[in-house]
Order: C-alpha cells, then structure tokens, then sequence
C-alpha cells in the first residue's frame, strides 16, 4: 500500500478529469463480465477483508476507467484499498469520492483484461452487520439501489450486468447463503468458507450474500425448481410453515410467464431494511415476515415476481424503475385472480387506485420521473401502483391473450439484459400490430389521471350524457366504459371515446335513467370529482 502512495499522488492530476464521470461515459467504456469476490468475515470486528477479481470488456480504447468503492473516512468506516493489480502488475489508482480510477496501459476496443483488488474496512452500509430479533449476530447484503459499493468494488448500475461468484469465510457456528449456486462448502479449524456463482449475469444491486445462524428445508416446484427456506433455528417451525408458500406463485409465474431463470430460489429471513429484497434466486424477506400464520403470501408473490422482471429484465436507468416494480405488482394482481378469483382481484386494483390517488395529492409527477435523484424516493406509488395500473389498461385494450403474450415475448427478447420503456413499447406494438405510442406517452410521462363526473338529462325519446374531465394539467384520451341503469333493474352499456374536457353523447334509452356508473368493471384508473 505504501510503495504505491507517492507514485498515485503523482497521478492524481492526470486522473482529475475523470472525477464525477457520468455513469452514460462509464457505460461506453466498459462492460464488467464477471466479478468474483472473496469476503471473509469474523465476530470480534466488524472489518471485513475482501479480493475482488473482474474481469472487463473494453468497448472502446482507454487508458482509465472507474469502479465504485465507499473511501474509508476518518471514523475508520468505509473501505481501504490495498492493492490493484491487472494480470499480476500493479496498477496506478486513485481512491476519492468514493470512486476508484485505474490508470492502465491503453486498452483497445474489444479486448478483455481482468484486475484484483484487494481491500478492508468496516461497510457504511450494504452488508448490514447487526444482530438479529433473537440476538444473533447476523450479515445480509442490502445493495438496492445503489448500496452495493459500500462493501463492494463495482459498477454499480443497474445497466452493467456481470457473473457473480460469491466466497465467503466466516466462524463456523454460521450458515452461509448466496446469489447463484453452491459450488462447495467445507468446515474446518472453527471456519465455514461457502462458494456460490451464478450461472447467468446480475444487476449488482442484486449481488448478495447472507450469514447468519440458520435452520434450512429444502423442498422443490412442480417443475423441478430447487427451493429452500433459510429462517432463524429459534422460530424454524413457524418460518418452514410461512416460508413454504413460496412455490404457489413460483409455479403460477412459470405458467404464466416463462420457465424459472436461474438455477435456485432461497427465501430468506433476514435483516433488509425492506419488507422483501428480489436478489435474484436469494429473496431476503424481513425477520418479520415469520408469524406462523402464513400471511405474507403476496410479498412473497411479488419478489418471486422480480425474479423474472427486475432480475433477469432490468431497467437500463433507474428512472424506468416501473419496470421492475410495475410488473412485479401488477403480475401479483394476476397471481391473486388466478388464485382468488375476480372478486379478490377487483379489491386488490381498488386498494391501489386509492393508494395512487392519494399518492397524487401529495406530488404530481410521471411515472417516469427524471426529476427524482437515485434513492429510496424510486419506490412510491407511481413505480408500483400506478404503473400496475397502467398494464392493467393495457391488457384490457389488447385482451387477455395479446398481453400475455407481450409480457413473455418482452420477457424473452430482454432477459438477463435491460430494457427501457420504449423496449416494452416496441415489443407491445409488434405483438398487437397496433400504434401504442399516445398510449405509453400519455400514462407514462404524463403526470395525473383524469378526473371525471357525468350528468345527464332527457331530449325528447333520446338521453343526452354529458361528461366532463376537471383535473386541471391535462387532458387524457381513453375509452370510458358506463353503465346506466334505473330502479327496476334493466340497464345498458355504452362505451365512449373520452378526448375533451367536455362532451356530450347522444342515445336512446328505452327507460328512464335513475345511475350511472362510470367504469363498472375496473379497468380505467380515474377519480370521481
């Protein structure tokens, strides 16, 4: 460390330039293939020691380039790079702002070389070091959004997916669980040192490890799906109960979706800070979703949901965050009609219109918002909600068969990659041969919903039925669907084409109207005025 301390001060104005590189530069450089990280943990520090080795592809000539590592700062939290090398030589690097720049003999484009990076510290955040409900001393990676460089050399970005291979030594009183698939595991001289790797690439926001006292049942899909419950051994009967749920909606989802993407699914008590983290085939669930009453079933339905779209599909940028988390919810919403029948499903789309109308008063803005910065303010109502609102319309305007069918071939065209929302625009239009773009502009970059009333009055024999949208921001286009009706029963459906703040239609109606109800089937997310 030392022997390399005057020679990156010397470099220090040569790599300045670099400094607040935008991720855009960054991802037209490089393209991390693989990491491969040793961490080893112990129980009388919280320092962890860890080697990193990526491998990286050159997308165009470079002579540096830059990963992401929390600087350890005066308190000793954060990490300290030791060494860097690249194929066993040393390599030039500057650690500020929590960036590493590597100063490197030029790479030409489309070449591979592969670095090490050796360094210690005590994670700011990421590996949550803590004790768990019980007392135990426990360690569970926590990377979204971007939490993953704080114990972690990497790119962390969404858009930069790589291999993952996980080896992790701690005291041997232990459990070890990791993304991807145990390769090994052996005790001895009071340690366990467990290896893990993953078959396809990951986000680095899903690249994590778990250690902590545990007790494991391991069980299977109707598939053949490997799946397994990791819980605290003081509450494994009521965890295995809880946790065993899990393959109702795995199997739905690869009926519905396409078949399982990775090699296993763990579930996961844990210490995230979310009621449930997707890391892709080891969901983290929080240590509070053990009950013994089973009642988690559609958190469970909506990170096993992520497996296929915020895991193997993407969002290339976070401000398409909807991807992960539009489809997730939505796609729950099918699991629970599927399950539970309409009636249920209908009650789920309304408990989310309200939270979204609610959402709404407090701040108006798109569901792709480019105004938010990269932080918990990514998870609202507009990410989720909203956005489940918006495939809900969707597939009501295509049919049932045309938007399952979207969601595999999008699915498949983008899987283990990373899409955008013109991605699911384009993929939506090709399958349905129809022009979707005023559709996705209007409910995706749009802020609001409309705001609806209707009256009506008599004409001679014929109804005239006015309605009218008050929100103030925009005006929406949309098919509304009403049925009128009287007091005796008898009614009709019509189904109108809403473009104007204000329009009147005109028909026969062979009774007197005494209701209207605007929307009788829940498909148009709208408010009353």
């Amino acid at each position: 460390m030392q022997k390399l301390l005057l020679l990156n001060l010397l470099t220090v104005f040569l790599i300045l330039p670099l400094k607040g590189q935008d991720h855009h530069d960054r991802f037209e450089a490089i393209d991390v293939l693989s990491y491969r990280f040793e961490i080893d943990l112990n129980d009388t520090t919280n320092v962890i020691r860890g080697t990193a080795d990526i491998d990286i592809a050159f997308r165009k000539d470079v002579d540096r380039f830059q990963l992401d590592l929390t600087l350890s700062r005066a308190d000793t939290a954060g990490m300290k790079v030791e060494q860097i090398t690249e194929d066993g030589r040393e390599v030039l690097y500057l650690h500020q702002d929590d960036r590493i720049t590597l100063t490197i003999p030029r790479a030409t484009k489309g070449t591979q070389r592969s670095y090490r990076i050796v360094y210690n510290g005590v994670p700011t955040d990421g590996l949550i070091i803590s004790k768990n409900k019980y007392g135990d001393r426990t360690f569970f990676g926590d990377n979204w959004p971007n939490r993953g460089h704080h114990w972690l050399p990497l790119v962390d970005h969404p858009s930069d997916k790589a291999v993952a291979e996980f080896i992790v030594s701690a005291p041997d009183h232990y459990g070890v669980v990791a993304v991807g698939e145990n390769l090994s595991e052996k005790r001895e001289a009071g340690r366990v040192t467990s290896h893990w790797k993953t078959s396809v690439p990951l986000s680095t926001k899903l690249m994590v490890i778990g250690v902590s006292p545990f007790a494991v049942e391991e069980f299977q899909s109707q598939s053949g799906v490997p799946v397994s419950t990791w819980v605290y051994p003081q509450n494994r009967e009521e965890g295995f109960y809880d946790y065993s749920i899990a393959t109702k909606p795995l199997d739905f989802f690869e009926s519905y979706i396409a078949p399982y993407p990775y090699l296993k699914l763990a579930n996961v008590q844990s210490k995230t800070v979310y009621g449930g983290m997707e890391n892709a085939s080891c969901i983290f669930y929080h240590e509070r979703t053990v009950t013994g009453k089973q009642d988690h079933e559609i958190l469970f339905a909506h990170e096993i949901a992520h497996q296929w779209f915020g895991d193997a599909v993407s969002e290339l940028d976070w401000h398409h965050i909807w991807l992960s988390e539009g489809f997730a919810t939505y796609l729950t919403d099918i699991y629970i009609e599927h399950t539970y029948g309409r009636e249920a499903f209908v009650a789920s789309m309304l408990d989310e219109k309200g939270q979204v109308l609610r959402f709404a008063r407090r701040r108006l803005a798109p569901i792709v918002d480019t105004t938010l910065p990269v932080s918990i303010r990514l998870l609202n109502k507009n990410s989720y909600e909203k956005a489940g609102w918006v495939l809900h319309m969707l597939r009501h305007d295509m049919g049932d068969e045309l938007f399952q069918e979207c969601v595999q071939t999008f699915y498949d065209r983008f899987k283990f990659s990373n899409a955008l929302t013109e991605d699911f625009l384009a993929v939506v239009e090709s399958v349905t041969g129809k022009n979707y773009n005023d559709f996705f502009l209007q409910w995706f970059y749009q802020s609001g919903h409309p705001v609806l009333s209707a009256r009506w009055k008599k004409r001679g024999k014929k109804i005239v039925l006015t309605i009218s949208q008050h929100q103030e921001q925009y005006v929406f286009a949309f098919p509304l669907e009403v049925e009128i009706k009287n007091n005796s029963g008898k009614l009709v459906r019509k189904r109108l084409t809403i473009n104007a703040s204000e329009q009147a239609f005109t028909f026969d109606l062979p009774f007197k109207p005494e209701e209207i109800v605007l929307d009788p089937d829940t498909w148009l997310l709208f408010e009353l005025h």
